[in-house]
């Protein structure tokens, strides 16, 4: 069975990271996901299962054979692979119907006025899937041992920007965050999937700018295309032909400016976007990088049990 190359987004809140998403899932061999939570929450609880299966040496199952905890979490990300395929076949049925197993099937009628879909054509292989949870951004070291071939996306925005739209996440159905909490939410996923980027290297991981998305569109995913080892699908424009960025984002932004000015947390945000910008992931992955997230994850999981 060939192995999983699944696509991750990781990032800032508010940072694309959806319409990315949507864009890319417009690909014929790309599926789009909802944000899923529970594959990080997987990985997370298989890495804890190991550790708990190996805590008794001898006496335990999988330390009583040395059972690697590589292979333990490949057989996991095969399983997780699984499920999404299936929950797939599933969505497809439920919204265009049997039909659509068909590959003489293609989208019809007032299907075609809508730019977003999971599926286009019948003969589609849609063999990757591609997750923009921005929550995975802090799980990427237990998101590697499920998919040792996964690549990222890091979608950069300017802290400010996103620190403003999340001020008014309410008008999206979720709870707004006041200006400071929105720059160190930003800083917590920037920071983690700067060190994703650098620790895959740039074969692994793309550095997509936030503002390209509208500014020049065809040349990103014309780029990213190239990144993913996928042929150029026209169909991943059709839905950046929406507005991405809100005029009202814009219209606050320079008002928060001014009200940020003086801020610690935004001075130490503005840090980390110079440091970021400057420094994208080289030709080579860094081991420094990936070992910072390896501890990040030992961190997050000590003294936790999912029993």
């Amino acid at each position: 069975m060939k192995a999983a190359r699944p696509i991750f987004i990781v990032g800032a809140p508010r940072s694309g990271t959806s319409i990315t998403t949507w864009a890319l899932g417009q690909h014929p061999n790309i599926q789009p996901m909802p944000e899923t939570a529970w594959i990080a929450s997987l990985a997370v609880g298989g890495y804890l299962s190991h550790i708990k299966g190996s805590e008794r040496g001898r006496y335990s199952h999988l330390s009583n054979v040395e059972f690697p905890l590589a292979p333990f979490m490949e057989r996991i990300g095969e399983a997780v692979d699984d499920i999404v395929h299936d929950v797939y076949a599933e969505r497809c049925l439920r919204l265009y119907g049997p039909g659509a197993q068909s590959p003489d099937w293609r989208l019809s009628g007032k299907q075609l006025e809508h730019p977003m879909h999971v599926r286009r054509a019948g003969d589609e292989p849609k063999r990757r899937w591609i997750d923009g949870t921005p929550l995975n951004t802090f799980y990427v070291s237990a998101l590697l041992k499920l998919f040792p071939h996964a690549q990222f996306i890091h979608n950069l925005r300017r802290p400010d920007e996103v620190a403003t739209s999340l001020e008014g996440f309410d008008k999206v159905g979720a709870a707004p965050q006041a200006l400071e909490q929105g720059l160190d939410t930003w800083i917590a996923h920037t920071d983690n999937a700067w060190h994703a980027e650098r620790a895959l290297g740039r074969d692994r991981a793309f550095r997509l700018d936030f503002n390209r998305i509208a500014d020049e569109p065809e040349a990103l995913f014309r780029e990213l295309s190239a990144f993913l080892g996928e042929e150029f699908a026209p169909e991943c424009l059709l839905p950046l032909e929406r507005k991405v960025n809100s005029s009202e984002v814009e219209d606050k932004r320079g008002d928060n400016l001014e009200r940020l000015r003086d801020s610690r947390v935004f001075r130490r945000a503005q840090a980390v976007y110079d440091a970021v910008a400057q420094h994208p992931a080289g030709e080579q992955p860094d081991a420094a990088a990936l070992a910072v997230l390896e501890r990040r994850l030992q961190d997050y999981c000590r003294d936790r049990s999912i029993l």
